[in-house]
């Protein structure tokens, strides 16, 4: 019996273009893995926070990434980015 994968429908889907433009800001900024130190990743769905938490800008999105280590402790994290630093043009809330 499998584990079944339940995925909040206020997260949007990240296209391709949008998870280069992830990793590539990972590379950019030397982003580590927390837990164990690695910098390989899977970028996942995206969750707007502009309408959840005041003090957040309202084209702030946290971006799901998973730590591609298999000896990883805690693989599941996020990155903070404004819309206009992944999302294609008239893709983001703002």
């Amino acid at each position: 019996m499998g584990t079944e994968i339940r995925v909040r429908p206020e997260s949007i889907e990240v296209d391709e273009v949008a998870r280069r433009r992830v990793l590539r800001r990972i590379a950019a900024e030397g982003a580590r893995c927390h837990h164990c130190g690695g910098t390989d990743f899977v970028v996942g769905r995206a969750l707007y926070l502009g309408f959840l938490f005041l003090d957040e800008d309202t084209d702030a999105y946290l971006v799901a990434l998973t730590c591609t280590d298999p000896d990883c402790p805690r693989p599941h994290t996020g990155i903070r980015l404004r819309g206009e630093q992944f999302l294609d043009d008239g893709h983001h809330s703002t």
